[in-house]
């Protein structure tokens, strides 16, 4: 065998194989148009708009609210400690730590563990 047949062959192979791919993909996946749409409200959408349409505000509500109305009302100089329980783990702990740094930035967030009050967390500032 020669090697362009060899490099002809397994380029084919390749081709098929990706057009396998794709038309596996298009089938399981939401209509293109669809798709498309759904990216143009999203690019076209501010900041704002994006975090409360974001994670954070769709499953962790009480967490989120908590960080805007902190995010409004303390100046920007002002740090922030999130106190979670010692029950927390720390994965999840630092998903939230992080998820609080971005709505509360520039502001920096620090995680804490002790009592977290009846929402399962406690937001404070620390004055400088």
């Amino acid at each position: 065998m020669s090697p362009s047949f060899r490099r002809a062959a397994a380029l084919l192979v390749a081709v098929v194989g990706l057009a396998l791919l794709a038309s596996r993909a298009v089938e399981s996946v939401v209509p293109v148009g669809a798709s498309i749409s759904v990216a143009k409200k999203f690019w076209r959408a501010g900041t704002s708009t994006r975090l409360l349409n974001g994670r954070l505000l769709r499953y962790d509500t009480k967490l989120g609210g908590a960080l805007i109305a902190s995010d409004l009302s303390w100046p920007l100089s002002v740090d922030a400690v999130l106190t979670l329980p010692w029950t927390a783990p720390d994965a999840a702990a630092e998903e939230r730590r992080r998820a609080a740094a971005f709505v509360l930035a520039p502001r920096r967030v620090t995680l804490a563990r002790g009592e977290a009050g009846p929402e399962g967390f406690a937001l404070s500032r620390v004055t400088p």
